[in-house]
């Protein structure tokens, strides 16, 4: 796998080497997808107490991996190393659990872990794999079969996949400007203790620092979808047919189509779908580690555009990767030729002074719930 222009890591095949045996054609998800004919779908809300202020969302994910974890398995996701690189890693202690907490806006670099976790299966190993669907699909075709009862697979509901490339780029910049060329140590895409997306970085061993206006470019760039792979305007994992076992994203909505949530939603509420009637199997466990509720799946995709359809491809998207990825372009020019957010206004001071202020008080979270409630009015 080698990167592209874009920074998007692409199959390379060693002409000198190849045999033309086909086997990659075989267990390519694309050429040939993944039946989803057996789908038994069940929706729920999670909520762990125990992890919901460490993770970006009600910490389903957490709960999946200590249950696997206490049963002597080994638990693989994705991880931000000190260089600031995405990529998949496993680990078999609760301890390192941390690691894999927490989202990740960049395309993860699975390296070696499909070998790994096929050696933990075939010796018989609990796994808990967790990945975007391309990457689950790909892993069962990797694998040639199930592995029932021994392999869970958690599927994320998944808006498009940015290049590492194009993320460290954007380091660059900020190191560039912001930091005054210092490295910056820690990048954070979202908050761990509440329901929101406020991307912060930590350059000296003080305060986290949030990003604002055309700092935060990458994500402000993300969320508009202009710096995905070409692929993701196509996916076919962008309905509500699933490869993984479980599907779990953030529960965008709970309360406000159909029936009303009584929990507090201000810490973050997963939504977890369970598409192979699997639940049962692991709820009591579960149970033991959190809170579940069961939903409706027309709830789970009210506010799931990603469980519709895939982002559009928008007209701005090879312009703002390419003056992503030209070093000389900053990211104030980068947000203004992109008509992102990237000047100071009145309207501007007035909201951030207020949110400061919040935050300071320690309000963020009665502040959450109460604009949630106002929007469900």
């Amino acid at each position: 796998m080698k990167p592209d222009i874009e920074g998007f890591l692409q199959p390379i095949i060693n002409q000198e080497k190849c045999i033309e045996c086909g086997l990659c054609v075989k267990h390519c998800p694309v050429i040939n997808p993944i039946s989803t004919k057996e789908l038994k779908q069940e929706v729920y809300a999670m909520i762990s107490n125990k992890d919901r202020n460490v993770s970006s969302s009600g910490g389903a994910f957490s709960v999946f991996a200590r249950i696997i974890l206490s049963k002597g398995g080994s638990v693989y996701g994705a991880t931000i190393n000190k260089e600031l690189h995405v990529h998949h890693i496993r680990i078999d202690n609760i301890e390192d659990l941390s690691l894999l907490r927490g989202s990740k806006y960049v395309q993860s670099e699975i390296g070696n872990c499909f070998q790994l976790a096929k050696k933990d299966l075939q010796n018989g190993q609990m796994v808990l794999f967790t990945g975007t669907p391309c990457q689950i699909a790909g892993l069962y075709k990797y694998l040639g079969k199930k592995y029932e009862n021994l392999l869970i697979t958690l599927d994320l509901v998944c808006h498009g996949v940015p290049s590492q490339g194009v993320f460290n780029e954007y380091i660059k910049k900020l190191e560039n400007t912001i930091t005054n060329g210092k490295k910056i140590q820690e990048f954070r895409f979202r908050k761990f203790n509440s329901w929101s997306i406020v991307p912060a970085i930590k350059f000296t061993k003080s305060k986290w620092r949030k990003l604002n206006l055309w700092e935060n470019a990458y994500m402000n760039a993300f969320f508009e979808g202009y710096i995905f792979r070409e692929s993701c305007f196509r996916c076919q994992y962008c309905s509500t047919n699933r490869v993984g076992i479980f599907t779990i994203a953030d529960f965008w909505g709970i309360g406000r189509h159909g029936f009303p949530f009584k929990k507090n939603i201000a810490c973050g509420v997963s939504l977890v779908i369970d598409n192979y009637n699997s639940m049962p199997i692991l709820k009591e466990s579960i149970l033991q580690e959190a809170y579940i509720e069961k939903r409706t799946i027309e709830e789970a995709i009210a506010e799931q555009t990603n469980l519709k359809h895939p982002l559009l491809r928008q007209p701005q998207r090879d312009k703002a990767i390419n003056l992503l990825m030209n070093p000389n372009t900053t990211l104030k020019e980068f947000s203004k030729a992109c008509n992102l957010p990237w000047k100071v206004t009145f309207k501007y001071l007035v909201i951030k002074i207020l949110k400061d202020l919040i935050y300071t008080l320690g309000l963020y979270n009665i502040y959450k719930t109460i604009n949630y409630k106002i929007k469900k009015s």
